[in-house]
């Protein structure tokens, strides 16, 4: 047996129960899909500029962390642990 659907089908149900015309349905939509994303790059932004703040201090003071400690204070916190994160150290 194959089913076959449509999505405009597929919106035309969805605003038929959501009880909006199909128009309004697909515009709200859409706006929750362009703040869905533009959620996502203002938080790839503040991602990229943690990290490059984070790059130029190692860079100038030497500070870090091995992959053994910052593995160790995950799985603490994985635990349910309040734990701090480790000191950094050169």
């Amino acid at each position: 047996m194959e089913i076959t659907i449509t999505i405009p089908e597929v919106l035309a149900s969805k605003a038929k129960s959501s009880g909006l015309p199909p128009d309004v349905y697909v515009e709200r939509l859409l706006d929750k899909l362009a703040a869905a994303s533009a959620g996502r790059d203002r938080d790839r932004e503040r991602l990229r500029g943690t990290l490059a703040d984070d790059w130029e201090h190692y860079r100038a003071t030497g500070l870090h962390l091995d992959e053994d400690e910052v593995d160790g204070w995950l799985a603490q916190l994985e635990c349910g642990e309040n734990a701090d994160p480790p000191a950094l150290h050169i």
